[in-house]
């Protein structure tokens, strides 16, 4: 009977990732001013005040926006927003992916199996189609574009990557991020969850090249993945579409549901011989303080594992799929975790969707 489950990890191909790109647009906006700017915005609004308290609560400092303030807080239709979202997307995309490949010294050409994820706008054909032709992949190269994921689709497109290298070991996967939360921004909308929403999202781009380990590739050595779909959770993380744009809702409840899908981690932890307490470190997607405070708590890690996500957070907001790979790069920049170490990547999404990630970190020492 199947379990849906990939074959046991007796029969996985071991796949390596390669130190992730991450590409910001050129605005850079602090909190402080987008507090001010929505203060003045909704200043008759009977809760303001209180919306510009959850903000403030945030953690994050700054942010990168492909517009200025000003631009983002105009009331501009949803269509110009769209095609400004398909123009930036693949602009930002496409220099990730170069910059992924070249750090993987792999050429575009290479690329067999590309993996495209997005939750922020909308466009037909996906921006996948564009970044493909761009930087020059192959005709014949598979794509796989995912749109309703959100921040769990950064791990998500790592895991579709995992798996096509189990079926072709000998393949070159390539996945491409890329969130524009600021161009959803609609002055009509002033909700706690908007406040929130307006408080912690940024823009941003990121690529990555996975291939099957080898005793060289130094970073994050995958040995398996899982998707779990939490019952009943659809309108935990949920959003909507209406003649003004995209709308996304953040429910308080996310906070009490990420300890719903702990057990579900530490039993799949289980399969590799890792209980959660012996983790070295962890690459956990920038949800908000609470929700990275439930993973730490949860699955028992010392206080400081997750100082890459937090500092992610601060510095650049929560980048949606983005972010696993911007604290990812963080991992291979500041403080390398020990070789064989054991980790784990995961990331929390609409559904109430958990993709978990379990691996090692590799060196390079032993090429």
């Amino acid at each position: 009977m199947s379990t849906g489950h990939p074959p046991g990890r007796e029969t996985r191909t071991t796949v390596a990732i390669t130190r992730p790109a991450v590409v910001v647009p050129e605005h850079v906006v602090t909190q402080d001013e987008i507090i001010a700017a929505l203060g003045e915005l909704f200043a008759d609004v009977p809760h303001v005040e209180r919306g510009l308290d959850l903000m403030r609560s945030t953690t994050v400092e700054t942010r990168r926006m492909v517009a200025g303030l000003k631009e983002m807080l105009s009331d501009r239709p949803f269509g110009v927003r769209n095609a400004r979202y398909t123009e930036e997307a693949v602009r930002l995309g496409a220099e990730a992916a170069r910059q992924a490949l070249d750090t993987a010294g792999v050429a575009a050409a290479e690329v067999d199996y590309l993996v495209f994820v997005s939750c922020t706008g909308y466009a037909l054909p996906g921006p996948d189609a564009y970044i493909a032709q761009e930087i020059g992949c192959r005709p014949t190269m598979r794509r796989t574009p995912i749109q309703q994921l959100g921040c769990a689709a950064g791990a998500s497109a790592l895991a579709e990557a995992f798996h096509y290298l189990q079926a072709y070991p000998d393949a070159t996967a390539l996945v491409v991020a890329a969130e524009l939360s600021s161009l959803s921004f609609q002055p009509g909308e002033h909700t706690l969850s908007d406040f929130i929403s307006n408080g912690i999202f940024g823009d941003g781009a990121a690529a990555a090249v996975l291939r099957r380990a080898a005793p060289a590739a130094t970073g994050f050595h995958i040995r398996g993945a899982r998707q779990h779909l939490l019952p009943a959770s659809q309108s935990v993380i949920a959003g909507r579409t209406s003649e003004r744009g995209l709308h996304f809702r953040t429910d308080p409840r996310v906070r009490s549901t990420v300890p719903k899908v702990i057990p579900e981690i530490e039993s799949f932890l289980a399969e590799f011989g890792c209980e959660p307490g012996s983790l070295s470190f962890c690459v956990s997607h920038t949800g908000g303080p609470l929700i990275m405070d439930g993973v730490e708590e949860g699955l028992s890690l010392p206080p400081g594992t997750l100082r890459h996500s937090r500092a992610s957070m601060a510095r650049m907001g929560n980048t949606s799929s983005v972010s696993v790979f911007d604290v990812l790069r963080r991992h291979h920049d500041d403080g390398s975790p020990a070789h064989g170490s054991p980790g784990l990547i995961v990331a929390f999404g609409p559904g109430f969707t958990t993709e978990i990630i379990a691996g090692a970190w590799n060196d390079g020492a032993t090429a």
